[in-house]
């Protein structure tokens, strides 16, 4: 077997290993958008990594395309330079060992290394455990995990003492106080997730345009008249490369509760209603994501219903490697 770079001839072969892939997904996750096992629709969302500045690796078994892997570099403050590969990003072939994987990333993490790329990210299907411990035997671990639900069943909660309503612009100043509650949450332990007071405007700013923005709802929880959550719905995107998201999906995109004001009910009877409204709305699914090392988060929303898709996984490789060859 041999490992090349990526081309454009190999385009059609790793877009059949792609639809493959999801065929078997779905196996697993029905609620993923049928569209992708046709290899016309997998080979588009192969196509949007490639617009990224994608580049990548085949194994090839003769002539026959039998595994790709596609990432492409970023920069920014929290990541610093890294590396993604994205949920189209990486198939084999029926029948092939898992380890073709970590052969594949063998090449890719040699690519990133000399270019400067130390963190890397991969999407992974939930549903395939050997596939998992392929990437886990790499070295990489959970950082974000990716869930769905249906909510065709999903009767509103009797929220008791609290009120649960839509944002006014008469919110605005307690919603800019409540923006920065998950990033402070996530600095803390386990999560350990850098938060940046030179950001702190521009949440604020961000949070306060979702009160006016049409495509958005804001629901907020208030007990004795004062704000003590809120969460964050809107149509869910679906593209050519978002393998993940179905049609008639509703996305809760944030979420916070004020850390007095935890056990009270807040998140759930914001949840409820969030999708007592989608669902009146002709939404059938709803999809979010958290950390896995928020606590709080990856107990609540299994609870509530929110069955694992994907995982982003992470690894980060120490630097010094450029310089420190043990010569």
């Amino acid at each position: 077997m041999r490992i090349i770079p990526f081309e454009n001839t190999h385009l059609d072969e790793a877009a059949s290993l792609l639809a493959i892939r999801h065929m078997y997904d779905r196996k697993t996750h029905p609620e993923l958008p049928s569209k992708f096992e046709k290899v016309e629709n997998a080979k588009k969302a192969i196509e949007e990594l490639l617009k990224e500045k994608g580049f990548g690796f085949v194994a090839l078994e003769g002539s026959r395309v039998v595994g790709y892997m596609i990432g492409s570099i970023h920069t920014d403050k929290n990541r610093e330079r890294h590396t993604w590969i994205k949920y189209a990003g990486t198939a084999i072939a029926e029948g092939i060992n898992v380890e073709l994987y970590r052969e594949l990333y063998t090449e890719f993490a040699k690519e990133m290394i000399e270019n400067g790329s130390f963190n890397h990210y991969v999407m992974v299907p939930s549903g395939n455990t050997y596939t998992l411990d392929s990437w886990f035997r790499l070295g990489f671990a959970y950082e974000q995990v990716h869930g769905i639900r249906d909510i065709s069943v999903s009767p509103l909660m009797d929220s008791k003492n609290l009120e649960i309503r839509v944002a006014s612009k008469d919110d605005e100043k307690r919603i800019r106080e409540l923006a920065t509650v998950i990033m402070e949450h996530q600095t803390k332990s386990p999560v350990f997730a850098p938060g940046f007071n030179e950001d702190r405007e521009d949440y604020q700013d961000g949070y306060a345009e979702l009160i006016d923005d049409e495509a958005t709802t804001l629901w907020v929880a208030l007990d004795q008249n004062e704000i003590v959550g809120f969460q964050v719905f809107m149509p869910a995107e679906v593209s050519d490369g978002n393998m993940l998201t179905p049609d008639s999906c509703t996305s809760l995109v944030v979420g916070a509760t004020i850390e007095s004001a935890r056990g009270m009910g807040v998140s759930t009877a914001l949840f409820q209603h969030g999708l007592g409204s989608a669902m009146k709305e002709g939404c059938q699914y709803c999809e979010t994501d958290w950390r896995m090392t928020n606590l709080e988060s990856s107990r609540f929303w299994p609870k509530n219903g929110f069955k694992p898709i994907a995982y982003r996984l992470v690894r980060k490789i120490d630097p010094r490697i450029i310089w420190a060859k043990g010569i």
